[in-house]
C-alpha cells in the first residue's frame, strides 16, 4: 500500500476571516487553490493526488476530484505563487448577460430606494424583463433556486427572503472608478474607443451527441473549443482581425490556409485560451493598427492582459484602461450584444451545414467538419453579418459613453429555429436534443465555465488531436481546379458587367484572380 508522505505543518488560510465575501460551497477560490498548491510545495516530496484530495478534503470541508487538482496544480495557476490573491471565486459568465445587466440597475435601484428585495421577487423581474430584452419568439427559460445562487455570485448580491440586498462595501469605490472612466471614455470620438474581449466557441457542437459511444476522446472532440479574441472600436467600422485560439500549433485544415487573406490569426495553447505571450502579441499587433491616432483601449481586469500591458507597454497615443473588478454598473460592450450576435450567426450557419448534410446518405456532417470551415465562416460573420448598429447600441449600453440607452434587445437571428428544427428531426442517436436556447447559450464555452474533468491534464499531443477533424479530407480534395476557377470567373464577369453597380475596381480585382487562375492552369499543362 501507497503510504502519502508525511505532512509538514502548514495553516491553511481561514477564508471565514476574509470580511464581505461569501464563498459558496459549489466553487474553489483562488485562496484555496493558492493553499493546496503551497502545501503541496512544502511537502518533502511531492504528494499523491490522493493525499491532496484527503488534505483539502480535511480543511475544507470539500472533496475535489483527481483532474481538479492536476488542473490547480497545473502550468495555468502559476500566477498564484507570487503576490497576494483573491478569495472571489472565479468568474461566471452570464447565458443572458442583456437581462442580467437590466436585473442588476433595478436591484441598485431598489436598494438606492431603502427597499426590501427577497429572491421571489428578483425572480419575477426576470420574468418581467425577459420580453422586454429579447426577442418574443424565444422561449422564455426557467428562472430556478440555481440560476438565482448563480446570479447573487456574478453581481455579489446576497438574496433570501427576509433579509433582502446587502452590497458589497467596496461599492463606493467602484462606482468612483466607473465615474472615472466614463469621464476618460468622454475625451476621445466614438471612432477612437476599443474594447477588446475573449469568447469561446464550441466550433463542432450539434443540438445533440452525434457520436455518443466511441469514448472520452471523441465527446471531447464534439464538444471541443477555440478562444475567440474580438476588438471592434464604438462605430462598429473598424473591426479587427479576429484571433483563434486553439490546442495545437497547425491543425491539419489550417496547414494551406492563408490566414491574413481571410482576416484571422491563429494562436494555440493547452486549454485553448489567451495566454501572457499571446495577449502580448495582440497588443503589439493593435498598436501597430492603429499608428499614430490617439485611442483608447478597453480590457477585462484579468491576470493576462494585466500582466501583457505590463510586459508590452503601449505607445503614449495609446491609453489602455480596465473594466473595475466586479463592477455592478458597468459591463463590458462586447458582452452586451456583440458576441452574441457573432456566435449566434455562427450556429446558424453550422446548423445549415449540418442539415444539408443529414439530409445526404453516409455519415454524419460532424465527421467532416473542420477549423477550416470555423474561421472561414466566422470571419465572413464578423465583417459582413454582426450589424453595426448592434455593436453602436453595445458601446451605449455598457454606460460608457454618452448618450446610454435603457433599452436594448437581443439581436435578432432570423430562419434559425427553422433550421434547428431541421436538425434536431434526424437525430438518430437516440440521445436527447438541448433547446435553442440552451444550443445558443451552451455550458462549458467559456473558459471559467470548463467542468473539472477537462483534458488540462492530458499530454500535448492529446490535446492537440480536439482541434482536428474525426474523418480528415485531404485539402487536395476541397480545392477547385484552376479550370474550374477560370469558368466560374467568367460567370461572375458576366453577372458584373451587367450589374448596376458602380464599382469598376471589383472587376479589376477579378481581373486579377483571373490572371492567376491562367497561370496555374497553364502550369498544369505544362
Amino acid at each position: 500500500m501507497d503510504e502519502s508522505p508525511a505532512e509538514a505543518p502548514f495553516a491553511a488560510p481561514n477564508i471565514s476571516q476574509t470580511p464581505n465575501r461569501e464563498v459558496p460551497r459549489g466553487g474553489i477560490s483562488e485562496i484555496q487553490k493558492k493553499a493546496l498548491r503551497d502545501w503541496v510545495r512544502n511537502q518533502e516530496t511531492r504528494p499523491r493526488h490522493a493525499a491532496c484530495i484527503a488534505w483539502f478534503e480535511r480543511t475544507y470541508q470539500k472533496r475535489i476530484t483527481q483532474s481538479t487538482v492536476s488542473n490547480i496544480l497545473s502550468k495555468k495557476y502559476d500566477h498564484l505563487d507570487s503576490g497576494p490573491v483573491s478569495s472571489a471565486l472565479r468568474k461566471q459568465i452570464p447565458q443572458w448577460p442583456l437581462l442580467e445587466k437590466e436585473l442588476s440597475d433595478w436591484l441598485l435601484q431598489q436598494e438606492q430606494a431603502g427597499r426590501t428585495v427577497n429572491g421571489e421577487e428578483i425572480m419575477a423581474k426576470a420574468r418581467e424583463l425577459w420580453p422586454q430584452v429579447h426577442e418574443e419568439e424565444q422561449v422564455m427559460p426557467q428562472f430556478s433556486q440555481g440560476w438565482l445562487t448563480r446570479f447573487r455570485k456574478r453581481y455579489a448580491v446576497r438574496v433570501s427572503d427576509g433579509i433582502g440586498i446587502e452590497l458589497p462595501t467596496t461599492l463606493a469605490a467602484s462606482r468612483k472608478e466607473i465615474n472615472g472612466l466614463r469621464t476618460f471614455c468622454g475625451e476621445f470620438m466614438p471612432e477612437d474607443l476599443y474594447s477588446m474581449g475573449e469568447t469561446g466557441l464550441l466550433w463542432r457542437k450539434a443540438p445533440f451527441d452525434t457520436i455518443p459511444n466511441e469514448g472520452q476522446l471523441s465527446l471531447y472532440k464534439e464538444r471541443s473549443r477555440v478562444c475567440l479574441m474580438v476588438c471592434t472600436n464604438c462605430t462598429g467600422g473598424d473591426r479587427l482581425p479576429l484571433w483563434v485560439i486553439g490546442h495545437k500549433e497547425k491543425p491539419e485544415p489550417l496547414r494551406t490556409l492563408n490566414l491574413k487573406a481571410i482576416g484571422a490569426q491563429w494562436r494555440h495553447s493547452r486549454n485553448a485560451w489567451v495566454t501572457t505571450a499571446t495577449m502580448s502579441d495582440w497588443l503589439l499587433s493593435f498598436y501597430e493598427h492603429v499608428g499614430d491616432r490617439r485611442v483608447l483601449l478597453l480590457l477585462d481586469e484579468c491576470h493576462a492582459h494585466q500582466a501583457a500591458v505590463e510586459t508590452t507597454p503601449p505607445p503614449a497615443n495609446v491609453h489602455i484602461q480596465f473594466f473595475p473588478r466586479r463592477a455592478n454598473g458597468i459591463t463590458a460592450p462586447l458582452t452586451m450584444g456583440i458576441t452574441q450576435s457573432l456566435k449566434d450567426n455562427y450556429r446558424k450557419r453550422y446548423l445549415s451545414y449540418l442539415a444539408e448534410g443529414l439530409f445526404q446518405a453516409g455519415q454524419s456532417p460532424v465527421r467532416t467538419m473542420s477549423l477550416y470551415y470555423t474561421l472561414d465562416w466566422i470571419t465572413r460573420i464578423w465583417r459582413w453579418d454582426v450589424p453595426s448598429a448592434t455593436v453602436f447600441k453595445a458601446f451605449r449600453r455598457s454606460t460608457l459613453i454618452e448618450p446610454q440607452l435603457h433599452k436594448l434587445t437581443a439581436p435578432k437571428i432570423h430562419g434559425i429555429h427553422e433550421l434547428y428544427n431541421t436538425v434536431i428531426q434526424y437525430n438518430q442517436t437516440g440521445q436527447p436534443a438541448t433547446s435553442l436556447e440552451q444550443y445558443l447559450n451552451p455550458v462549458g464555452e467559456e473558459t471559467d465555465e470548463q467542468p473539472n474533468d477537462t483534458p488540462w491534464s492530458w499530454s500535448d499531443t492529446e490535446t492537440a488531436e480536439l482541434d482536428e477533424a474525426f474523418t480528415i479530407i485531404p485539402t487536395s480534395e476541397l480545392l477547385p481546379s484552376a479550370q474550374s476557377v477560370f469558368n466560374s470567373i467568367q460567370e461572375v464577369f458576366l453577372y458584373m458587367q451587367h450589374h448596376q453597380i458602380d464599382k469598376p475596381e471589383l472587376i479589376q480585382s477579378l481581373e486579377t484572380i483571373e490572371r492567376l487562375a491562367m497561370r496555374d492552369l497553364l502550369n498544369s499543362q505544362n
